[in-house]
């Protein structure tokens, strides 16, 4: 489309300018700004009535309809009147071999979103009898929560299709979305407000420490380089070398229930349990530390109409919390709880802009950052994609921009809490996902069967 064609172009907003930022730290591989994943079903699909589906899904979910171009060096974006795709690739791979190749080699492979690709789609069927549908989405057209109402209205229209059952409601907008986000910024006494709070907020216990997954060994390298032994936040970002792993590793199906049984009976969030969990294991590893900062995902929806909303919304969050050893696991998750409810308060602020703080607050040079991980919940549940029985699977980008993305969730197709590691190799090796891994399920082990348990005999139990 020429651009004198377009009725209304927007900058972006503050979330997708943090997408975008990723970009400055990875010079090469510009996968790290799109979401590659699947969800396979066991019920029978016809692909030719799904393709009809997903264009009756675009023509609902505007973000599928978003586009992007360059006006003097700055990203704009407009929404298409109308799309249709023509044809979507179909395969019927003999093993599942096979399809993780196909499938991670796409996902490996950049969406070119300058160039009107903003999406990918495939069909599949997997060697052992299962249906699959796999998207490849750039970043700035959708966050993991779209990815997932994406997935559940897809289905509900196919549903309709085939069975004739009642559409499913209406999306919210993401056009709607963009304009007030664009408000809000305008209003500078609302960032002025936020910004107050954040300097409170981060500084309330001086300025944090890096306390890595890799242990000390990442700060105590980069004191030594810089000859600066109270240098508490190391560089950590390297725009060439960020080859990433993605480390998938799962709690096993009895300690798993425990876990989740644990959260149902007293109201616990993924969110807050697990990310205890693993910040006893990077305690213990970093001289036992008790002030630990991971950077938390938040999916930034609170009316139902933005809950059913596609786009890029998503928030990272500053979760630091101290965690003395003479506390007892559930009085931690108190604080965890206090901390999640807190920045969900504060969550329109955007992440640039508390970056830029950071930096003024502690001197950090650009590449510098001192939390742990990014991490994400993602709320699966037997009813996410519409009630249908799934298995939901994410793809390794091949690269990233963080040392660390932690991302966990209720497996519903194997009952087990699952974990991914996105781990940036130069830094963080295998041996010590490994290790993180066993100790956050350790932890967990011990929290949810003794919950009066301190934290201090915790860790050193692990």
């Amino acid at each position: 489309m020429k651009k004198q064609d377009i009725k209304k172009a927007y900058p972006l907003i503050p979330p997708q300018e943090m997408i975008q930022f990723m970009l400055k730290y990875s010079f090469f591989h510009k996968q790290v700004t799109q979401i590659p994943e699947s969800i396979i079903v066991t019920r029978r699909i016809d692909f030719d009535l799904m393709k009809k589906a997903l264009n009756i899904e675009i023509e609902r979910n505007d973000c599928l309809r978003l586009r992007f171009f360059k006006d003097h060096g700055k990203i704009m974006q407009y929404f298409l009147d109308e799309y249709r795709l023509d044809d979507v690739p179909c395969y019927e791979f003999k093993s599942k071999e096979e399809q993780d190749s196909v499938l991670t080699a796409d996902a490996q492979k950049p969406v070119r979103m300058l160039k009107g690709e903003t999406f990918r789609f495939k069909f599949f069927k997997t060697s052992d009898g299962r249906y699959g549908i796999y998207i490849n989405v750039h970043h700035l057209v959708m966050d993991n929560a779209a990815c997932f109402v994406f997935f559940n209205d897809l289905l509900a229209i196919y549903e309709h299709l085939e069975t004739g059952a009642p559409m499913p409601k209406p999306l919210g907008s993401y056009e709607d979305r963009i304009i007030k986000e664009l408000a809000y910024i305008a209003d500078k006494e609302n960032l002025k407000k936020e910004e107050e709070a954040y300097t409170e907020y981060i500084t309330r216990n001086g300025e944090p420490l890096y306390l890595g997954a890799e242990g000390p060994v990442l700060l105590e390298a980069e004191r030594k380089k810089k000859k600066d032994p109270s240098i508490m936040a190391p560089s950590l970002f390297d725009p060439i070398h960020d080859k990433a792993e993605l480390t998938k590793r799962a709690i096993s199906p009895e300690e798993s229930k425990k876990i989740f049984d644990f959260m149902d009976r007293n109201g616990v969030s993924g969110e807050c349990l697990v990310q205890l969990a693993m910040r006893l294991h990077i305690s213990k590893i970093n001289g036992r530390h008790d002030d630990t900062y991971f950077i938390t995902l938040c999916p930034r929806r609170r009316t139902i109409s933005e809950k059913r909303s596609g786009g890029t919304v998503t928030a990272p969050l500053p979760w630091r919390v101290k965690l003395p050893e003479d506390i007892t696991f559930a009085d931690a998750l108190g604080r965890m709880a206090a901390v999640q409810a807190w920045a969900f308060r504060h969550m329109d602020y955007p992440y640039m802009e508390y970056r830029d703080l950071q930096r003024r607050l502690f001197n950090y040079p650009a590449a510098a950052g001192a939390s742990t991980m990014m991490f994400s919940w993602f709320p699966l549940s037997e009813s996410t994609m519409n009630n249908w029985e799934y298995e939901y699977t994410g793809y390794s980008l091949g690269r990233y921009i963080m040392v660390l993305y932690t991302f966990a969730m209720r497996d519903v197709h194997t009952g087990r809490l699952k974990i991914s590691y996105l781990h940036r190799t130069k830094f963080v090796s295998l041996e010590n996902i490994d290790a993180l891994h066993e100790g956050t399920a350790k932890a967990l082990s011990l929290g949810v069967a003794n919950p009066e348990m301190k934290l201090g005999e915790i860790i050193d139990r692990l």
